[in-house]
């Protein structure tokens, strides 16, 4: 039995990345891959599922829902596109949770935009609803495909754009009990161009012609929306990098409705004559607009459904506002929410949930902000959202005891998540995990952890220097009740200084002039701008000794001695380093590779080290004066120059927990298992057992705590590709055997290069918790029952 605890990813840094359906779930795009976030789940909120089919960066992720009155199966399907021109269309089956692939298009360019609509059904025993699909790229192609029922494609249309670049693109329906579909293409010359389906029949071709053209922007329009007010009104919202939204009104007219209008642009397309009338243009952001959404359909009290004339708007300049027409039909701005801290760029897109009630933005930096309407009081307040790296993670770590993981990428951030309790009677299993803290905001890319104590991590960075950071004591607190709340008690917390990259702890009285008590929310998990602002640790010290940038480091268990290594191309440079933790001082350095250490590991008992390179050796070491401040290690074997087992470079090393074992992984393929027999002659390290993937790059590997059985224990195993896989080595017999237990896909574990695995330091002795990280900017925490 096996399943992922804990999803922990940003969203891509692109507008229409996110999208919240009708189902109540969040979908969004991360890195190469889609996950879906239940924002209710756990009253916390947690990312459910990831699904991985793409080759590129998703761009684009749109749940495929419909405004029928009568259709409630929403979340039936999601559109994701990617740069390199993929759409997938992912179809969910009766009474199942899962997505799967149904169709799969290509547009042969890299993808500006692409939108979805279904059709009306033909009957409610199809397998799929007919769809319509478009997409844009950046040389003047333009395609539009139709899906039938029985899920293939039947036709498609190219349309021609006359060399100009589509900026975004929505699929909607004219008004009118026809329902005659068409498409709206914002171009690159700010206008807006609008294409039907002419001589609409099921059997007939896809044929799409062009019947409107709207001018008005300024600037490239970077959003559309388009919502249907009543049977015979919609309006579409544009917004643009001008600054303004603007509304236009498409009506099918009648005597009754605006036919003498002089200010109405008429037009006729079949048997019908609509118009098309700006009713307003909005300026209320400072910045380009970047994302407009319409209040979604809502029942009323009567059971009717209506839709109330609401527009959700967001900019670059760090706000949302939701837009209202007042008694004299007059749109004005109600509510504005945002203004981020710090000195990120602000939204790039907006999300109303299903009944309005709440709101969500995402940002330059993949970052979810969140607001909820709380009725009695009038007001909105910040509600917990979906939060990770936004770059490649390069490192973790669990707290010594296994209450935290502390992660770090090369976004240039430490980050620490917690299993939330919000209570006391809240049992294990309804733990919801949530970033608690970001130790370090940093302006290096960092590539490595150590933790020298619960309350103490080391990390290396993209420069010569290892940082050392000590906890504050509202997260000393926090560790020992087990009551991970926000930091009320804040007046020892830290900030970073301008132009500067050392975190300087708070002066109280300087700290209380700006701190607003009230807007902490202590039985919520901390919003995005709380954890920014409230949670950084002070930097305890800074250590020189490299001459290039930090690339592994490890700590002993008892967090008496550091030990660090930096990139090389030469033996000089690829020296290990020893630090004594209590004076900071170099006790030792340890030269025996030829280029970069990529991992060191000390066993669990702190007598030996093992160290592996780029240079295709390892290298084992043995402590000689344990007892004695100084605790040197001397070299007392390596690999063998004459028949070595690795023949790549070696990317990982490992410790069983009974220290007799360690284990090495390379870019070959092949993992070894090594022993040490005698700690006085170098010759008595023998190879015990070997395996060998073929092509498959080994980049990580763990051993669990503990054995699954006598003599048996349980080694993670992280590919190149994203991979994971569990196996068991039984020790048993004189003949060591492999035993494969779990493999976990590229959507269940990763879809890039498993940078580190680790085991949680645990009591629970049925289940394991392997934590995983990867360049896909994603951490997973995966609960494992190997005995099953």
């Amino acid at each position: 039995m096996e399943m992922t605890n804990y999803i922990s990813c940003a969203c891509n840094c692109q507008p229409n990345a996110v999208d919240w359906g009708k189902s109540g779930l969040v979908c969004y795009g991360y890195s190469n891959a889609i996950a879906i976030y239940n924002p209710d789940a756990h009253i916390t909120g947690k990312v459910l599922k990831t699904y991985h089919k793409h080759s590129s960066q998703v761009k684009v992720v749109q749940w495929i829902d419909t405004d029928d009155d009568d259709d409630d199966d929403f979340g039936i399907e999601i559109l994701s596109g990617s740069l390199d021109g993929t759409i997938i269309i992912w179809t969910r089956k009766e009474n199942d949770d899962t997505y799967n692939t149904s169709t799969v298009l290509t547009l042969g360019d890299s993808l500006t935009a692409t939108h979805a609509i279904h059709l009306k059904k033909a009957n409610n025993d199809d397998e799929f609803r007919p769809l319509l699909v478009c997409a844009s790229s950046f040389k003047d192609i333009f395609k539009i495909w139709r899906r039938n029922t029985s899920g293939s494609i039947q036709d498609e249309q190219i349309l021609n754009l006359k060399k100009r670049i589509p900026t975004q693109v929505r699929m909607a329906f004219l008004p009118g009990p026809q329902c005659i579909p068409i498409v709206i293409i914002a171009l690159d010359d700010a206008s807006i161009h609008i294409f039907a389906w002419n001589n609409q029949n099921n059997d007939a071709e896809i044929n799409f012609v062009h019947i409107k053209e709207l001018k008005g922007h300024q600037s490239w329009i970077q959003c559309l929306d388009i919502a249907q007010s009543n049977e015979n009104e919609a309006i579409l919202a544009s917004g643009s990098q001008d600054g303004t939204i603007r509304l236009w009104k498409i009506m099918l007219l009648t005597a009754e409705n605006y036919l003498n209008d002089e200010r109405i642009n008429k037009f006729t397309f079949g048997d019908n004559c609509f118009g098309i009338l700006l009713e307003s243009v909005l300026s209320g952001h400072e910045h380009w607009v970047y994302g407009v959404h319409w209040h979604p359909v809502i029942k009323d009290d009567n059971g009717k459904y209506k839709r109330p004339l609401k527009l959700l708007s967001c900019a670059l300049d760090k706000t949302m506002i939701i837009w209202e027409p007042n008694t004299n039909g007059v749109w004005v701005e109600t509510v504005r929410l945002g203004k981020v801290g710090g000195n990120a760029l602000g939204y790039y897109g907006c999300k109303f949930n299903k009944d309005g009630s709440s709101v969500l933005a995402h940002g330059y930096q993949g970052t979810f902000h969140m607001w909820k309407y709380n009725e009695s009081k009038d007001m909105w307040f910040p509600r917990t959202a979906p939060s990770g790296h936004f770059s490649d993670v390069t490192d973790l770590h669990w707290d010594p005891n296994g209450k935290y993981l502390l992660t770090t990428s090369s976004d240039q951030t430490t980050r620490i998540h917690i299993p939330w309790r919000p209570n006391q009677e809240t049992q294990e299993e309804d733990l919801v995990w949530h970033e608690i803290a970001r130790p370090q905001i940093h302006g290096y890319d960092i590539n490595c952890l150590a933790i020298l104590s619960s309350t103490m991590f080391a990390s290396g960075a993209d420069e010569k220097v290892v940082r050392i950071f000590e906890a504050p004591n509202y997260f000393v607190e926090s560790l020992n009740n087990d009551t991970w709340s926000n930091p009320k008690n804040v007046t020892d917390s830290a900030s970073v200084p301008a132009l500067g990259l050392t975190n300087k702890a708070h002066n109280n009285n300087e700290l209380q002039e700006n701190f607003d008590d009230n807007n902490l929310q202590c039985d919520l998990p901390p919003t995005e701008e709380e954890i920014i602002r409230h949670t950084l640790w002070p930097e305890l010290e800074k250590l020189y000794g490299h001459g290039y940038e930090i690339f592994s480091m490890s700590a002993r268990h008892d967090g008496r001695l550091l030990a660090t290594a930096s990139k090389a191309n030469n033996a000089e440079h690829s020296s290990i380093i020893l630090w004594n933790t209590k004076s900071w001082t170099q006790v030792q350095k340890l030269s025996s590779h030829r280029l970069t250490v990529t991992q060191i590991a000390f066993s669990p008992n702190d007598k030996l080290l093992v160290s592996v390179s780029r240079d295709r050796r390892w290298a084992l070491y043995c402590c000689v004066d344990d007892d004695n401040e100084k605790m040197m290690y001397n070299l007392v074997g390596m690999s063998s120059k004459d028949n070595p087992l690795h023949t790549r470079i070696i990317w990982c090393c490992a410790w069983t927990h009974d220290s007799k074992y360690f284990a090495t992984g390379s870019r070959d393929g092949k993992i070894g298992i090594w022993t040490i027999e005698s700690q006085q002659n170098s010759n008595d390290i023998k190879l015990i057992t070997s395996l060998d993937f073929g092509e498959a790059s080994v980049t990580a590997i763990a051993f669990a705590s503990e054995f699954a059985s006598l003599n048996t224990y349980v080694l993670a195993i992280g590919f190149d590709d994203g991979r994971i896989e569990i196996q068991k080595i039984d020790l048993n017999h004189t003949n060591a055997s492999w035993i494969s237990c779990i493999k976990f896909d590229t959507s269940q574990a990763h879809h890039k290069t498993v940078k580190k695995l680790s085991f949680r330091p645990s009591s629970q002795k049925e289940f394991y918790y392997l934590a995983s990280c990867s360049s896909d900017s994603a951490v997973k925490i995966h609960k494992l029952n190997i005995q099953k």
